[in-house]
């Protein structure tokens, strides 16, 4: 019989919610560094869409650009809560 060790003996010995957590924490911070990086141009798009001189495709474009950054946010809020709680130990009283 072999004598398995290490990462595998961890990840086989864990329950698939845990590992389900892992995995959201892992995208949750991709899409935050994402977040990070691409602030400066939400900060463009922001003042761009109250600004009287646009044009109506330049309007459009930049309220589908603040559209995406609410639900890239909402995604990431969500996989960290998730993530975070199905990764916790469990304290029995």
């Amino acid at each position: 019989m072999q004598n398995h060790t290490g990462f595998f003996v961890i990840f086989t010995t864990m329950n698939p919610k845990k590992i389900f957590g892992y995995l959201f924490i892992i995208v949750a911070v991709i899409l935050t560094l994402a977040i990070i990086v691409l602030l400066p141009q939400f900060m463009k798009a922001l003042p761009a869409v109250f600004n009287n001189h646009s044009s109506g495709y330049e309007i459009a474009y930049n309220l589908g650009y603040i559209t995406y950054w609410i639900i890239h946010s909402i995604i990431t809020i969500i996989l960290w809560r998730v993530g975070i709680r199905w990764t916790k130990k469990h304290q029995l009283n």
